[in-house]
């Protein structure tokens, strides 16, 4: 009867390409990429890659794929809770004194992602833990572009 090599013997550690997975420099830090593509990275760094900045909003496929997964390993209020957190914190939107602009530049992006969960996962938004965070978020996007 044929039987399969060991797993070590497959492996052949030589032509190994070590450039294979590479962070992309202006990703955040824990991503991994393969011809471009993110094939890889710690929860925060999927997080972080998921909150929309200035300059920067998520691939539709990304936030469909992530929302979809991330359910696997924290709780849809938990991962709220977290891209609220980021969001006030990246952009500076619980300090009273923020740049007017920065905050307009970042708000319509925001809600975008937000529009984006509420839509594709409803569901997400009966918890009440969900709603209070949605709550607190566009409250302090739309008091803070007045």
């Amino acid at each position: 009867m044929p039987q399969t090599p060991p797993f070590t013997g497959q492996l052949n550690t030589s032509s190994y390409n070590k450039n294979l997975y590479q962070t992309k420099e202006e990703g955040y830090p824990g991503l991994y990429y393969h011809d471009n593509n993110l094939v890889s990275g710690s929860l925060e760094a999927l997080i972080h890659h998921l909150v929309p900045t200035v300059d920067y909003y998520p691939d539709r496929t990304y936030i469909f794929t992530f929302l979809l997964s991330s359910r696997l390993f924290i709780h849809p209020y938990e991962l709220m809770s977290k891209v609220c957190h980021l969001c006030m914190e990246q952009q500076r939107l619980s300090d009273p004194q923020a740049d007017k602009m920065r905050v307009r530049k970042i708000a319509p992006k925001i809600l975008q992602l937000l529009t984006e969960w509420t839509e594709t996962f409803p569901y997400d938004f009966r918890d009440e833990r969900m709603m209070r965070s949605l709550k607190e978020l566009t409250h302090r996007l739309a008091s803070g572009d007045e």
